[in-house]
């Protein structure tokens, strides 16, 4: 059994969302540096530690109050090792006693710790899980019964160092943590298996993250959230605030998950079993485009141009894969032959252009092969040579021909394309006038 409760998990999660929390040497320390002159926490000083998990600064002081009230031996926790950098921050507290806590901090505000998240649906193992790893091998390497814990991605890390150390973490809390994707489970099976028993999932009911991807923990329970809207729904301190504990400081007041978040967990795991399921790199693709979005909304770090970029690239890449796996793209050595243009859905004058410039390139080809053709037999050269000149112009020659078919197929389908779009607008302005008639 763990030798922290719940209730002081739950707080030190919290508290690794304020900016200085690595800076003191223990618990006690730091809240000593936030008492005024009556001794009591203020409320001023509390907000000079940089209070982030978007918690104000009564939120931060009431937390930093009941991590007051907590017992002797929780405030003399020793910070005997910590890591705030590469889009991870954990602390690694000491009790009096040698038992040991690690606690991961949910996603900073950097763009590829947010593109790292997303990443977790078609890698098993994200750069961020990487660090979290290597920080309990190496800079806890002395402790051999770990308690590890976490909000958010804080809690989804936890979880990833518990499956990859089953011989040094004895337990694990994960505070509206995200799951895992389908090439961690696969990977790591028979590890997850062996550590199940050992994670506990606790989400607000209402929470939205804690559905993303596959749940690995063995017990998952929900809390009443006194909080609706959508910051709430997933933050730190509301699920604290909403939390009632008992005397060993665990939770109690356990209660169903939202229907509304059932609803939207069973249409990302059929979302996610698609992606899985996409042929080729199609996971690898999706996801990235998917990373390049999240990252740009929810950070603050990278300029317009360059989120701008990343999402462009992204979506061109995606593209490229559904145009190859449809068959209206074609990769060569010297790039890509498309029928996917920005104005496909919008503007069928331009699909007509770009059908009339393929055909025109295609008769240039054919030009082209032949004139090749000519000058290959009409070439005044010595016996010694002719082989290899040969050699030469009848490859490009028998290049040219390719390409010159390649740009009629990809024209005849464009064609093709222009029709079918071209019905479908005249059906849809019939039907559009018979609904207005009647």
């Amino acid at each position: 059994m763990s030798a922290f409760s719940e209730k002081e998990l739950l707080l030190l999660s919290n508290y690794l969302y304020f900016d200085k929390c690595t800076a003191y040497e223990t618990v006690n320390d730091m809240l000593n540096d936030c008492r005024g002159a009556d001794g009591i926490i203020s409320e001023e000083k509390a907000a000079a530690l940089g209070i982030g998990g978007c918690m104000s600064s009564s939120d931060g002081c009431r937390i930093l109050n009941d991590m007051d009230g907590c017992s002797d031996g929780f405030k003399s926790l020793r910070v005997v090792r910590s890591i705030d950098e590469g889009g991870i921050r954990a602390i690694c507290f000491q009790s009096s006693d040698g038992n040991a806590a690690v606690v991961f901090r949910g996603t900073g505000g950097s763009y590829e710790a947010w593109a790292d998240n997303v990443r977790g649906e078609y890698l098993s193992d994200t750069d961020i899980q990487k660090l979290a790893d290597d920080f309990i091998r190496y800079d806890c390497g002395s402790f051999d019964d770990i308690t590890v814990a976490g909000h958010s991605k804080g809690g989804n890390l936890a979880q990833y160092v518990t499956v990859l150390n089953p011989e040094r973490v004895n337990g694990c809390v994960s505070f509206d943590g995200q799951g895992f994707g389908q090439e961690f489970i696969n990977r790591y099976d028979d590890s997850i298996a062996c550590v199940r028993d050992r994670i506990k999932s606790v989400s607000a009911h209402n929470d939205y993250v804690n559905i993303l991807l596959n749940p690995i923990a063995s017990e998952r329970i929900y809390v009443k959230n006194r909080y609706s809207d959508a910051v709430g729904c997933h933050s730190s301190y509301a699920l604290y605030d909403s939390c009632e504990f008992d005397d060993s400081g665990n939770i109690v007041n356990t209660a169903g998950q939202s229907w509304v978040i059932k609803d939207a967990s069973a249409m990302l795991s059929a979302m996610t079993s698609g992606i899985d399921r996409l042929p080729d790199d199609g996971s690898r693709t999706v996801s990235e485009f998917l990373a390049a979005n999240v990252a740009s909304i929810f950070s603050s770090e990278m300029s317009d141009e360059y989120e701008s970029s990343m999402k462009a690239a992204a979506g061109r890449n995606v593209l490229r894969y559904l145009g190859e796996l449809s068959g209206l793209a074609e990769g060569e050595d010297n790039g890509y032959v498309w029928l996917i243009t920005d104005e496909v859905y919008v503007d069928t004058r331009r699909l007509k252009e770009a059908a009339e410039l393929l055909h025109d390139i295609h008769r240039s080809m054919e030009a082209a092969a032949g004139n090749m053709a000519e000058i290959r037999l009409s070439i005044d050269y010595r016996a010694a040579s002719r082989l290899a000149v040969d050699v030469i112009l009848y490859k490009a020659e028998e290049d040219m021909e390719r390409y010159a078919k390649l740009m009629l197929q990809r024209a005849v389908a464009l064609d093709q394309i222009i029709r079918l779009y071209s019905e479908r607008e005249a059906s849809i302005t019939r039907l559009t006038r018979t609904r207005l008639l009647c």
